[in-house]
């Protein structure tokens, strides 16, 4: 706790006393750099098991990168000069490629893994029901305005927060996520309506630097079949054999699977229905809009300029350095919830400054 910090909580302390009133009782609130909690600076889930997958993860990219940029490709698009090798341009040109693809695939799982997936906060109240299009006519001829009902709010009874529709608790998070998927050990998080992009971003570069590895095999193996045909070796060192095979075993397993989660994730885009709610046969389309719904849900509308619907292709869509981003107009909407009014991205003042008008309590952030 920061000596400022320590001077608002004493100075509302003190007034209280001065003025011959209760002081507001305290709330302490752990606030860590990282972690899964509404105050947390980071979003970053410390289970043992999802840290373990994404070191793993990484790993197997690089260990891809090096296998074709040092193990497949200098044998083969390379000449020799001055008792040395040099790569060609399309040496050069293939081992930039497959790098950048990899990189793509770890800069989105990072993403995926670091990105809040649509917790919901613990001030979230469920949005008013939308008013008939007829004001009600009262015996003066005058428009009445009808009170706004709201919806009945749902507490969940694990987190005690308000749980809107498509959000469900996750037990390793411990928290409710709003259009929760399912939650993917190997991204170390759950996937939602806040990082699902970067999600599907990491298993679509997964499944094209697996083919594309498999394809430079491929090209390599033809070619070795002419080298036997003139008695020439295709290897400078036999033990580099034992690397491609390492390559084309972990390209074959994670490009099969990886396939097979780009078509399914497809469905849950075009459907907009998650797999949790499909178990569940809840669905909550309002619209008729179809697929155009889920796939601006995924990848954003945008603001200002940027704004684009419609679900026509942007190339935003591929890159995971954009941000999903919605309209404030829509924003509440499309999440199911709204925050009080003067409450945005939590921050430290929000809850220690004496002067903000509150419910009648302080939460000390330690």
């Amino acid at each position: 706790l920061s000596k400022m910090q320590r001077r608002k909580i004493g100075s509302s302390k003190d007034y209280a006393l001065r003025s011959g009133r209760d002081a507001p009782p305290t709330a302490t609130v752990v606030r860590h750099r990282c972690g899964t909690s509404p105050f947390d600076k980071n979003w970053l889930n410390w289970d043992c098991c999802g840290l373990i997958c994404a070191v793993v993860t990484y790993m197997l990219h690089l260990y891809g990168c090096y296998a074709v940029s040092f193990v497949l490709l200098p044998p083969w698009m390379s000449y020799k000069i001055d008792g040395g090798r040099k790569m060609t341009m399309w040496g050069k040109f293939h081992t930039f490629c497959f790098c950048l693809i990899a990189a793509l695939a770890i800069i989105s799982h990072f993403k995926a893994m670091t990105t809040d997936p649509g917790s919901i906060p613990p001030d979230a109240e469920p949005l008013a029901d939308m008013l008939d299009s007829k004001d009600a006519v009262g015996p003066d001829s005058k428009p009445k305005p009808k009170p706004t009902p709201r919806t009945p709010k749902r507490i969940c009874r694990r987190c005690n927060s308000y749980k809107p529709d498509r959000a469900h608790h996750c037990s390793i998070c411990k928290r409710c996520i709003l259009k929760m998927d399912h939650h993917c050990p190997w991204v170390n998080n759950c996937v939602g309506i806040g990082n699902h992009k970067y999600f599907l971003l990491f298993v679509f570069y997964t499944c094209v630097s697996c083919f594309y590895a498999i394809f430079l095999v491929i090209l390599r193996f033809v070619e070795c079949i002419g080298h036997l045909e003139k008695h020439e070796p295709c290897l400078d060192d036999p033990t580099n054999l034992l690397g491609i095979v390492g390559l084309v075993v972990e390209s074959m397993m994670f490009g099969i699977f990886t396939c097979c989660m780009v078509i399914d994730q497809w469905e849950v885009v075009i459907s907009n229905v998650t797999h949790i709610d499909r178990l569940k046969g809840e669905t909550f389309m309002e619209d008729t809009e179809g697929s155009l719904a889920g796939i601006n849900e995924v990848f954003g509308i945008g603001v200002g300029k940027r704004k684009r619907g419609g679900g026509r292709f942007r190339p935003d869509w591929l890159s995971p350095f954009v941000k999903v981003c919605f309209p404030e107009n829509m924003k509440d909407q499309i999440m199911g919830f709204c925050r009080p009014c003067g409450f945005g991205k939590i921050k430290e003042d929000d809850y220690d400054s004496p002067g903000r008008k509150s419910s009648g309590s302080i939460a000390e952030i330690v």
